[in-house]
């Protein structure tokens, strides 16, 4: 026997298609290839066989699809193979023939779904002598070397997970109940351990219309040479956490009143500026960054301009990042002498050099050093003369820190300290008055003579960073004894997926335990339309000590196993589900659950495996039916019993062990019953038995 096998998915492109329709039928076929070929040859279609497929042997086409699009070929059997979770299946075509699943299910004659509440569904509508086999994906007998390594060594949270995602972890930002940034230094970026490390390849992005580029947060739409930030703190999500010694070339631009304004660039614990310009300008930066970061912020500007004809919150532009290593550690910590008469330096908002140094021309003036500098800045000003300025206060800025100077025509050298500078290139005095120069001669506008400039690091970063009290991670997060940790995966557009249930109930039942997390993986390949309800959640159920975790991206095999050996419980608050693959694999591997009894999971959760939500029957619409009228229904869950689900579950796992370990081989000894290869392999004969021409009809 020879079976055909169609999915509309494949390898090359499910990690680019999660949360679309149907992408789990790719998961549930992969589960279904072994058992195929125990009976017979597979062959994988990249489409759906025609009428004119050669019919030679004995052939079977196997759809992993819904029943409407299940097309096949009259020469021999079709059998659809589908998830179903609502208490009717479609019985009218509101768009098209197809959309009658009743039709399409006669017209096939047999059926595989993965329930017996499904299978009892076709039955009621189709009659009892219907042929619809229940065969669950057989994962079972795949999980055993997970279930003996948690026999072995028990979860362990948080705790040495590394992740090949994005990684948006509450820990990681300063949230109120009005705003969430990321946290500023080494306090969030001791959090970020999710994230992998960067591996030190250079790394290069065009956030251009079109173009792959970081995740971007408090942007605009991106246009055809980049994109505007409209928010006072945006932020650019990286893959990767990134330390050591860095390189940065950006390439960034003013709007309005922010040109020529300083714009601090943060990564982890060290902060860079520039000047911004009115066209694109490409800046080089170098940093020492010593707790890996996953953030580069952006600080200093003003989102919203007055007087401009486009009506949007612009900040500045951003077209292109580079990030790249050092061979060798950025010199910031050298001393600089300038002398304004003889040094070839770049300078705003001054009069041209002559004998005694450079006179400022204007109330912002702006010398570019030759070298970036950081650390604690010893500065001294020498000047050769003064004028429209005694007693007017000024304001020196270097790297972010700004001091206060009052100006004497008696005085001619300034001594000050700018205490942790950020790396800079750029010193700035503001607020100088400026006038005639007295001669009629002479029509340039005067203020401060400048003769000299010496700028002199205290302390470098490096030796600050080190001088900083080291506080363990676990403190914030727990030991790793007092981790625990609730996995839950699902796709938020997913309405049957209950998200904002599992994370309302997860914070308000351990809002006070610093150990607790809830990691919420994403299967949508859509982030960035999630990241205002993630947001939301925070400022909303803001103050908590838990965490909450949302991680995004396809995970390879080996990370996807350290996952279910990391989590102690995994979650479901689904109003429906035609079998939930995440539930099987993490229940087959000994992970108790939190999920309700409703659908496929009355067949394989209960009270010993699982603490139990509670749901009831709601009026619902078919997920596919374009005019939402009510013909199913769906189970509505009752929030307060999964409240306490998430109370009772933490407080068993502290207080016994031994139950919890119970739990967990209770969860092997259903899903055994449910979705070994062993049941769907003699479900799976019985159904070829049936078969035309083997002694069915």
């Amino acid at each position: 026997m020879k079976f055909l096998v169609y999915c509309p998915l494949n390898r090359a492109n499910i990690a680019t298609s999660l949360g679309t329709a149907d992408y789990s039928y790719y998961f549930v076929m992969q589960r279904f290839l072994p058992l195929l070929q125990e009976f017979g040859d597979v062959e994988v279609l990249e489409k759906p066989p025609g009428d004119d497929y050669p019919a030679d042997g004995e052939l079977v086409y196997l759809a992993f699809t819904p029943p409407d699009k299940a097309l096949g070929p009259r020469g021999f059997p079709v059998v659809p193979v589908f998830a179903w979770e609502y208490s009717t299946i479609p019985y009218e075509a509101f768009r098209q023939p197809a959309d009658n699943w009743v039709a399409d299910l006669r017209a096939t004659g047999r059926a595989i779904t993965h329930s017996s509440y499904a299978a009892a569904v076709v039955r009621e509508q189709l009659g009892e002598d219907y042929d619809i086999a229940c065969i669950p994906a057989p994962l079972w007998d795949a999980c055993a070397p997970l279930r003996e390594q948690r026999r072995q060594s028990p979860p362990r949270g948080l705790a040495g997970l590394e992740l090949a995602c994005k990684v948006i972890d509450s820990h990681s930002y300063d949230i109120s109940n009005t705003s969430v940034r990321p946290k500023a230094g080494s306090d969030g970026e001791r959090a970020r351990l999710l994230a992998r490390p960067w591996d030190g390849r250079p790394l290069a992005y065009s956030f251009a219309r079109g173009e792959e580029a970081p995740t971007l947060v408090g942007f605009n739409d991106a246009e055809p040479w980049g994109v505007w930030s409209r928010s006072g703190y945006p932020w650019v999500m990286l893959d990767e956490a990134i330390s050591g010694d860095v390189e940065i070339e950006i390439s960034l631009r003013g709007y309005a009143h922010n040109i020529d304004q300083p714009l601090g660039l943060e990564l982890g614990n060290c902060t860079a500026y520039l000047l911004l310009t009115d066209s694109l300008e490409t800046h080089t930066l170098q940093m020492h960054v010593d707790t890996p970061a996953a953030f580069l912020a952006f600080n200093g500007v003003e989102k919203r301009a007055e007087g401009m004809d486009d009506p949007r919150d612009i900040g500045f532009g951003l077209a292109a990042l580079r990030i790249r290593p050092l061979q060798s550690p950025p010199q910031l910590g050298a001393a600089q002498q300038l002398d304004l008469a003889a040094d070839a330096l770049v300078l705003t908002g001054f009069n041209p050099p002559e004998a005694a140094g450079c006179w400022t021309a204007a109330s912002r003036c702006t010398i570019e050093l030759p070298r970036a500098i950081a650390g604690d800045i010893e500065l001294r000003i020498e000047l050769f003369h003064l004028l429209h300025n005694h007693g007017r206060e000024i304001e020196v800025w270097l790297g972010g820190s700004r001091q206060r100077l009052t100006l004497d025509k008696d005085t001619a050298v300034y001594q000050l300290t700018l205490p942790r500078s950020g790396v800079t290139r750029f010193l700035r005095f503001d607020g100088l008055g400026h006038g005639p120069s007295g001669e009629q001669s002479d029509a340039r506008e005067f203020g401060l003579g400048i003769a000299r400039i010496a700028l002199a690091v205290a302390e470098p970063p490096a030796a600050q960073a080190l001088a900083e009290p080291a506080r363990p991670a676990a403190r914030r997060g727990g030991a790793v004894g007092e981790q625990l940790l609730y996995t839950t995966i699902l796709n938020p557009n997913d309405g049957r997926k209950n998200w904002e249930d599992i994370i309302t109930a997860f914070v308000y039942a351990l809002r006070e335990r610093p150990g607790a997390t809830l990691l919420v993986k994403i299967a949508n390949d859509n982030l960035d339309i999630f990241f205002e309800d993630i947001f939301t959640f925070y400022m909303r159920l803001h103050p908590f000590q838990c965490r909450l975790v949302f991680i995004h991206g396809f995970l390879p095999d080996e990370q996807y196993r350290q996952l279910v050996l990391h989590s102690h419980f995994i979650v479901n608050a689904s109003r429906g589900e035609g079998q939930c693959l995440p539930l099987m694999e993490f229940m087959s591997s000994g992970v108790p659950a939190i999920a309700p009894r409703n659908t496929a999971m009355l067949d394989y959760v209960d009270s010993g495996n699982a603490f139990l939500v509670e749901s009831s029957p709601e009026l619902a619409y078919w997920p596919h039916d374009p005019r939402q009228v009510f013909r199913t229904c769906w189970h509505r869950i009752n929030w307060e019993t999964l409240h306490r689900a998430f109370r009772e579950s933490e407080a068993l796992y502290r207080r016994s062990p031994r139950r919890y370990r119970r739990m967990g081989e209770a969860a092997v000894i259903a899903l055994q019953r449910f979705c070994s290869m062993d049941v769907a392999r003699e479900r799976f004969a019985r159904l070829l038995e049936r078969l035309p021409g083997r002694g069915g009809d």
